[in-house]
């Protein structure tokens, strides 16, 4: 499927949940959550663990309501936590995720899967479910892209994941998907947490969209277990696309955050709680 490019006039991107938090009264924690402006339409991606969501949109001054979709980038509970909060506060909103989302998951940590997986109790809570395994439009020029193809050899999922808490199954995360926006200037992406790999996700929003140039990518990356190369590969990536804007937050890692901040240091940005990106 090949996306219908309808531009974004009006573009805002706020960061509202991170790991980190600037600013008086903002709270962080292990998660992310973005509110996409796209016009008259009103997007949120991914919900945080759940704890300072409703805190954060208070301080920031952020109405939530009306909001026309929820979009779950994966089923992991620093994403998902606060899902069905949102839902029962913004009935309106229809829900995009993929089905693996609802599938347990485990990490040597223990569980790590959303707090919500029975499917009838998510479809009473939301207004209507859409099961994205391919790409998919939210609302005119926002896109998430469904389950990612995995070609690069550098790439894997970033952990030790699992379908089961006795670790015997795998878990390659095929629910992990980003969105993609059209803007006047370029695509924009925002990544959940990239467990499809960076590289894999850039290439294959270029094979969809058609386009070679990104105006901007911003999210977790999970890069906080690779090795060298693979940071390596991951900035060529950012050059080959020519990407005017990075801002890696929540599970990039220091180690490849400071390694991007150092190629780009006229492209890279923060983009902890409170950032708010203007693409207008």
């Amino acid at each position: 499927m090949t996306a219908t490019k309808t531009a974004i006039e009006q573009l805002t991107i706020t960061t509202l949940v991170e790991n980190t938090a600037t600013g008086r009264g903002l709270l962080g924690e292990h998660g992310v959550s973005f509110f996409i402006e796209a016009g008259a339409h009103r997007v949120l991606f991914d919900t945080g663990q759940g704890q300072v969501l409703c805190h954060n949109v208070e301080q920031l001054g952020v109405s939530l309501s009306p909001l026309d979709a929820v979009v779950l980038s994966h089923g992991h509970y620093d994403h998902a936590g606060g899902l069905k909060q949102v839902l029962q506060e913004c009935v309106q909103a229809v829900l995009f995720l993929h089905p693996a989302a609802m599938e347990p998951k485990y990490s040597p940590r223990g569980d790590i899967g959303s707090p919500l997986q029975d499917v009838e109790t998510l479809k009473n809570c939301a207004r209507h479910v859409v099961w994205t395994e391919q790409p998919t439009e939210i609302v005119p020029g926002v896109w998430v892209t469904g389950e990612i193809p995995r070609r690069h050899p550098l790439e894997d999922t970033g952990g030790c994941f699992y379908q089961n808490e006795e670790h015997t199954r795998v878990d390659s995360i095929p629910d992990d998907q980003a969105i993609y926006l059209y803007t006047s200037q370029g695509i924009v992406v925002i990544l959940g947490c990239a467990h499809a790999g960076v590289i894999n996700t850039l290439d294959y929003i270029a094979e969809q969209t058609g386009e070679r140039k990104f105006r901007a990518v911003l999210g977790g990356m999970h890069l906080r277990h690779a090795s060298r190369d693979r940071i390596q590969a991951t900035a060529d990536a950012f050059t080959k696309y020519d990407v005017q804007l990075i801002a890696p937050n929540h599970c990039t890692g220091l180690p490849a955050t400071t390694f991007f901040w150092h190629q780009f240091p006229e492209r890279c940005v923060p983009c902890h709680v409170g950032t708010k990106f203007d693409f207008s």
